[in-house]
């Protein structure tokens, strides 16, 4: 394929294996035997340049001028093509080295080509050992198509004849494949022995690349053969195939817009989704996303026949932290719950909080003895918490659970803690919200019970601790100022 960019076959451009101190000693010696064959040929048909006719210098000629003003004008464009290629490169300039094929002698084919990779060279901006296997690829499929076309005997005029007009097209056919062949599998088996693990159908591109490479050969094809008969064709053609060139340059500034858009949408959508389903104070999910992600995950382990078991979390006097601190230090209490869930929990599991002060967690994979561990675990951490946050004066403050210790500043920092009740399907129900109610049943039992505890569905009972004492004074507190209101 001419104009191959081997690195990005498959995407290698970054792969430290196409470094030449980093080649295994068989890619070495593959590069070595093709690049020596390649140039071996050539200096056999250079010495013959003394035999060259003028009007195939005229020829010649013709061809070089093309060629350089094709690659001069496209120079910007086609640098963006090869950023943008993700595959085989294709440059269109296999129209030029294979009309030189079909129409000028052996070494001013070589001489052609030459000259295309070295005008190549600054857009390509490949390290020279890369550089120098895919030019000798390049010369090597051109000189076997110039090998087919002249061994075949057979004149590039028109005869007149059915049989000797048809052969000539049969000619022309095969040497346009031996040619695009040839390329394509030396690069391949390069890439082959560089990176094994990769097979060789990878390294081809796509058909959309080898067909337009096909028909690059084909218009490479008829200015060969228009070469013959009038020395002027590459100067009627240079205009065309700079004209398609820019042509795929817009259609791939296209493509690779389009494709930039889709990808911006498909962020935006995810990130939407995100949205949707996360409850923006505590990082957790919400209630559409704990009832969504929640019941697929239950659903999944009541196919395995898992158990799962669901916490219903309820921080106790929560309402009292926002009346004596303010909102601020509300939300960041909130917060603070949010990271131990997502510390305390596995990967697998799923956490939301379901409005206001509720949480609810699903754990997969989950039995009672140990759903009711981590749930004792996760109240512990609860009372276990230390927020520093804002009053209502906006003066800082340390809130503190009330499994701590008293300190200086009084019992009434003690302010967090959770009741949680725990229910495990498929006892506690054949679907997620029939567990979650029997959680719900059980955490309100613990709430009537002394909060600061777990309590579990279906009459089990499990208080880990025993209610603390300055959570009764509090109960009793609550009740006193309940009868003088009444």
């Amino acid at each position: 394929m001419t104009g191959q960019n081997p690195s990005r076959a498959v995407g290698f451009s970054s792969i430290r294996n196409w470094d030449l101190w980093t080649l295994r000693p068989a890619a070495l010696t593959y590069f070595f035997l093709v690049e020596s064959a390649v140039a071996a040929v050539s200096i056999w048909l250079l010495t013959s340049l003394g035999t060259v006719s003028d009007s195939d210098w005229l020829r010649f000629g013709a061809v070089m001028f093309a060629i350089t003003v094709h690659l001069m004008v496209v120079r910007r464009a086609e640098e963006s093509r090869r950023n943008e290629s993700a595959g085989p490169h294709i440059d269109l300039t296999s129209v030029w080295t294979f009309a030189a094929a079909i129409a000028l002698p052996g070494a001013l084919a070589v001489l052609a080509t030459i000259w295309m990779r070295i005008l190549i060279q600054p857009i390509a901006r490949r390290q020279p050992h890369r550089f120098v296997f895919s030019s000798a690829s390049i010369l090597g499929g051109t000189l076997l198509a110039w090998l087919v076309v002249h061994l075949s005997g057979l004149s590039l005029l028109a005869t007149g004849s059915i049989l000797p007009d048809l052969g000539l097209v049969l000619v022309l056919i095969v040497a346009a494949v031996v040619n695009w062949g040839a390329q394509g599998m030396n690069i391949a088996v390069a890439l082959k022995i560089v990176t094994p693990h990769t097979r060789i159908k990878e390294f081809l591109g796509s058909r959309a690349d080898n067909m337009l490479e096909l028909s690059t050969l084909g218009a490479g094809a008829m200015l060969g053969m228009l070469m013959t008969t009038h020395w002027i064709g590459p100067l009627l053609l240079v205009f065309p195939v700079v004209l398609v060139n820019s042509l795929l340059y817009r259609a791939t500034e296209r493509r690779a817009h389009l494709e930039r858009l889709l990808r911006e949408q498909e962020q935006l959508q995810a990130r939407l989704a995100e949205d949707a389903h996360t409850d923006y104070r505590t990082g957790l999910l919400n209630t559409n996303g704990l009832a969504e992600y929640g019941a697929r995950l239950a659903e999944r382990c009541r196919r395995d026949s898992q158990p799962v078991t669901v916490l219903a979390i309820d921080l106790d006097h929560f309402k009292r932290i926002n009346d004596t601190w303010g909102h601020p230090a509300g939300n960041a209490v909130l917060a603070e719950v949010g990271r131990i869930l997502r510390e305390k929990l596995r990967p697998g599991d799923v956490a939301g909080r379901d409005g206001g002060e509720e949480f609810v967690v699903v754990l997969a994979d989950t039995g009672l003895a140990q759903g009711t561990a981590i749930a004792e675990r996760v109240r512990e951490a609860i009372g276990e918490m230390s927020v520093v946050t804002t009053d209502k004066h906006r003066n800082t403050v340390t809130l503190r659970g009330r499994n701590l210790p008293l300190t200086a500043d009084g019992p009434e920092v003690r302010s967090i803690s959770a009741s949680i009740g725990v229910a495990v399907m498929p006892d506690n129900g054949d679907c997620l919200l029939e567990a979650q109610h029997c959680a719900d049943a059980a955490l309100y039992a613990a709430k009537e019970n002394g909060r600061n505890q777990v309590r579990v569905s279906a009459g089990e009972i499990r208080v880990l601790p025993a209610p603390r004492l300055d959570g009764g004074v509090e109960e009793a507190r609550e009740q006193a100022e309940a009868t003088r209101s009444a």
